[in-house]
C-alpha cells in the first residue's frame, strides 16, 4: 500500500506547527517541538465510541427482530402477488446484512473497550514515572 504524502509546501500551508521560525522542520520529540502541546491522547473517545457501537449492536439485534415480526403471516392471503414474493426474496439479504453489521459493531465494542482501558493505563503509567 502506498502512504500519499503532501509536498513540502502543502505540508508547510496545513502543518505550520511542525516548522519554526526560520522554516525549519522540527521533531515534535524536540524541546519547543512541533506538537505544540496540541496532542492529547485520552481514553475518553474510545469509551464513547464503544458506547455507541454497542447501541448499535442491539438496535441490530432489534431491527432483525422487528424484521422477523414484520414477515410473519405474510404468505397468508397474500399467495399470489407479486409484492409478497419480492418481500420475501429481499428478506435473506436484509437478515445478512444486519447480522453482519451487529456482527461487527459488537466487535467493535469490546475491542474499542480494550483500547480505552490501555490509553488510561498508558497515562496512569506515564504520570507515575514523572514522579
Amino acid at each position: 500500500m502506498t502512504v500519499a504524502r503532501l509536498s513540502e509546501r502543502m505540508d508547510r500551508a496545513f502543518n505550520p506547527d511542525r516548522y519554526d521560525a526560520d522554516g525549519q522542520l522540527v521533531l515534535a520529540s524536540a524541546e519547543g517541538g512541533g506538537g505544540g502541546g496540541t496532542h492529547k491522547a485520552t481514553s475518553g473517545p474510545w469509551t464513547t465510541a464503544s458506547g455507541v457501537a454497542g447501541e448499535l449492536h442491539r438496535d441490530m439485534q432489534t431491527a432483525m427482530t422487528d424484521l422477523g415480526h414484520a414477515h410473519e403471516g405474510l404468505g397468508n392471503g397474500t399467495s399470489g402477488f407479486a409484492s409478497a414474493k419480492a418481500l420475501g426474496a429481499l428478506r435473506p439479504g436484509w437478515e445478512e446484512r444486519l447480522s453482519g453489521i451487529r456482527d461487527l459493531c459488537g466487535h467493535l465494542d469490546g475491542e474499542m473497550k480494550k483500547v480505552g482501558v490501555e490509553f488510561h493505563e498508558n497515562e496512569v503509567g506515564t504520570k507515575k514515572s514523572f514522579k
